[in-house]
């Protein structure tokens, strides 16, 4: 609009110029032809100034928004050259994937509650888009682009606290499933509806969602350090108990197996499988004592069987 405004006000200028030429000697004086040399200069700079005002250039990556004495158009202008009407202005946002916090952008902390109603300090990533197609609506309903990412960052913290709080202190290892009721909240929380009462809108899609840090109080992360801490201390007592159990068994099945009756006859087996064997004395262990027993005289008479 300030384009055509200002090249209308050369026009203005140079028809006064030619106006002036015109009463010096009809213009054919040399006053006459500098001020029509100028007014010829006026009107171009004129002309290119309001043609500039009807063409515009929407880079890649953008989509620009025409609009004029209250009037939004509907339809979008998408990147390449485009020519508009001259009193019109055109807002411009940005459809490539943003995220938040941004490039060089301190990394905020959103104070949460869970279902105990104990406050945690979480860190949240965040890359969402807006689609071409509803620019219109979003300036006429929203504003610029500065407004757009002010709504997306509301909506983000008000989805991790809605999100947080469907947890309990005692389900923050489960972190995939903490992050994507997260993602919902926030995805929901970016559709709106129009002032109007019209249909409902989508401002942003969420592509990706991402829990960086999730810190519940200090207290807390003490005490479940301390239940983690009882946790291995009681199955290290039970693998203890365990053993010594194991251990009272195999000695009650030894006792119950190596009966008298039982070694006598594994010290006969012995004895038969030594009939090839080249000991000539075996002891054999007595109550009475330790006798010699003749290994010769033994092999006649387990022949002799």
């Amino acid at each position: 609009m300030g384009s055509l405004v200002t090249g209308i006000v050369f026009l203005f200028i140079a028809f006064i110029i030619f106006t002036l030429a015109a009463g010096r000697q009809g213009g054919q004086g040399p006053a006459g032809k500098i001020l029509k040399l100028v007014g010829y200069a006026l009107s171009a700079v004129a002309i290119f100034v309001i043609m500039s005002a009807m063409v515009k250039v929407i880079e890649p990556g953008t989509v620009g928004v025409q609009h004029a004495f209250g009037t939004v158009s509907p339809t979008p202008l998408l990147p390449g050259v485009r020519f508009v009407t001259p009193w019109s202005s055109v807002e411009r946002y940005s459809t490539r994937e943003e995220q938040w916090p941004s490039v060089g952008e301190e990394v905020e902390q959103i104070s949460a509650l869970s279902k105990e109603q104990m406050g945690m300090q979480i860190e949240v990533a965040i890359r969402y888009q807006i689609h071409a197609a509803d620019a219109p609506r979003l300036f006429l309903e929203i504003g610029d682009q500065a407004q757009i990412e002010n709504v997306v960052r509301n909506a983000i913290r008000n989805g991790v606290r809605d999100g947080m709080v469907q947890y309990a202190i005692s389900d923050i290892s489960a972190r995939n499933a903490i992050a994507q009721t997260m993602e919902d909240e926030v995805d929901s929380a970016l559709v709106t509806t129009p002032h109007d009462g019209g249909p409902q809108f989508r401002i942003a899609q969420v592509s990706a969602f991402f829990l960086r840090d999730l810190e519940p109080p200090a207290q807390v992360v003490q005490a479940i350090n301390n239940k983690i801490a009882q946790e291995q201390q009681i199955e290290t007592e039970r693998h203890r108990v365990e053993v010594a159990r194991l251990q009272a068994e195999q000695q009650r099945l030894l006792n119950t197996t190596l009966t008298p009756e039982a070694l006598t006859k594994q010290y006969f087996d012995v004895l038969r499988d030594m009939r090839q064997g080249n000991n000539l004395v075996i002891l054999v262990p007595t109550s009475g004592g330790m006798p010699v027993l003749n290994l010769g005289d033994l092999r006649r008479n387990i022949s002799g069987h």
